[in-house]
This record gives structure tokens, sequence and C-alpha cells, in this order.
């Protein structure tokens, strides 16, 4: 019988993306980054600790930054969060998954973020509720059957949802965070601060997570993955997300990960996104 890490194998191995198409040039790249960017403003996203398995909330021993792993993925952490692992999915192996992101129509977005907000709105014995209510979206994007939405609020809030939107309602794939800043975690205005970096593991498969606060000159941003095209990241209101199949960032959490990015000036630079 067939297991299903070969039946994944198999559906990788028909990806039909044309993995010679290259849009490195510096000017595919702005036009690009142009397209995805809206609004660029600083927004911060360092959180506490909520333990998913009992919504508790532990707060840090110490001031500063901290990692922490929970489902699996690694987020920056100093007063809240929570990763979400999703149970079963209707895309095996991130099939439809795309370097890069799409738009979404008005009424999608609002649709994706109304069920970011529903997942986010137990955590914690319902901590957040006031600031998801009051929550904007910041990102919402698709990669294939994916929405990934990044809502923002007051004092540093943030949420992370990224859904497998073939999946039938009772049988989301989701995996995603929420937190609150602790202190001043803004960047500067050439700058990325990550606020989760890592792999996490739904269904579909491991699944690499890069995200967090853009400083105000920040355009765009693109990892070069060693396994997948460019990854173009989304670019919005102060924040940036992307993310690829399979555990490339595992370890990027302590080792950290180059990132190119391009400014608003036409300029482009590499920034080494750490926790």
């Amino acid at each position: 019988m067939t297991s299903n890490h070969e039946i994944d194998s198999l559906l990788l191995s028909l990806d039909a993306a044309d993995r010679r198409s290259d849009a490195r040039t510096p000017r595919a790249r702005a036009d690009l980054a142009r397209i995805l960017s809206t609004d660029p403003a600083p927004a911060p996203a360092q959180r506490a600790i909520v333990n998913p398995a009992t919504g508790k909330v532990r707060s840090p021993g110490r001031k500063g930054r901290r990692a922490v792993l929970v489902g699996g993925l690694v987020a920056a952490l100093t007063a809240g969060l929570v990763v979400i692992p999703s149970l079963s999915g209707g895309d095996p192996a991130f099939a439809s998954w795309t370097p890069i992101p799409t738009g979404m129509s008005q009424a999608d977005s609002d649709s994706a973020a109304a069920e970011c907000r529903a997942s986010k709105k137990g955590v914690g014995d319902g901590m957040y509720a006031d600031d998801i209510n009051s929550s904007e979206v910041a990102i919402a994007e698709r990669r294939g059957v994916w929405t990934t939405v990044v809502l923002t609020g007051a004092g540093g809030f943030t949420a992370l949802c990224i859904t497998d939107d073939a999946a039938t309602w009772f049988n989301k794939g989701m995996i995603g965070s929420v937190g609150k800043a602790a202190g001043n975690s803004r960047p500067g205005p050439r700058g990325l601060t990550a606020s989760a970096l890592g792999t996490g593991s739904m269904s579909a498969g491991d699944i690499s997570i890069a995200a967090g606060a853009t400083g105000s000159d920040v355009l765009g941003v693109v990892y070069r993955s060693r396994n997948h095209q460019d990854v173009t990241a989304t670019v919005a209101r102060g924040q940036f997300a992307l993310w690829l199949p399979g555990d490339e960032l595992r370890n990027a959490s302590g080792k950290g990960i180059e990132v190119e990015v391009t400014y608003t000036d036409g300029s482009t630079g590499k920034i080494r996104l750490t926790l």
C-alpha cells in the first residue's frame, strides 16, 4: 500500500510549475513589489506565550525577545502568541502553492479576515477578543488555494492565519498566531523585524513561514529558496508575510535567513532575519 509520504512526494513530482522561469531582474522585482505594496507604515509584532492545549497565558520570565516552539512554528515572543496547527486539509502536499502571491477581491478578503478573527477569539480565554474585533486587515493574499491574512491593531496587536481554502469548513487546514507587542520593536525605515520565523506541521506537510514588521521605506521582500523558486512576500501596511512548503526554515530562528529588500527609492539590499 502506498504511504501518505509517498503520495505527497508523487504529487510534488507532478507540480506543473515551470521552475526555469525567472523574474529576478531589478525592473521585474521593483514592478512586482509596487503591485504587492500599499501604505507601508511600521508595526511591531512581539508577543507573550499562550499554551494552545490549555489556553493559559504564561508571562515571560525576563524582558527582551524570546523564541518558542509551539505547534512546530518558531515565533518571536515578548508578550502573547499561539500557533494553531491544522487537523486536515484539502490540498495535499501544497500542490497548488505558488511562490508569487496574488491579491484577493474585497469580498474574499473580508470573508478570510472574518474566518481568521473567529479562529482566534477563544485564545487565552478570550484575552484578545477586543483587539480581534477592532483589528484591520494589513495583508490578504492567495498562493494557489491557500489564503494568508495578517490582522493588525492598537498596541502592536497582530494575528496571522494561513488557511487551506480547498477544504470543507469543518476540515479547514489552518496555522497561525495571535499576540501583542511588548515594548518598542519597530524596525527602522529600511529595516525588518521578524515576529514569526520557522517551520510548522500541517496535514498537507511541513510549512515554513517568515512574517513581521517592515520599515517605512521597504517596498518589497524576496526570499531566495534553496528548494523552490524565489518566494515573494506580500508587503502592505507595515507588515510582510511569505511562506513555502517544506522545512527549509526549520533552524532559521537561530541561524537566520537572508532576504532581499527593495526600497521605495528603487535601491535594493540584503537583510538577515533572525529572532
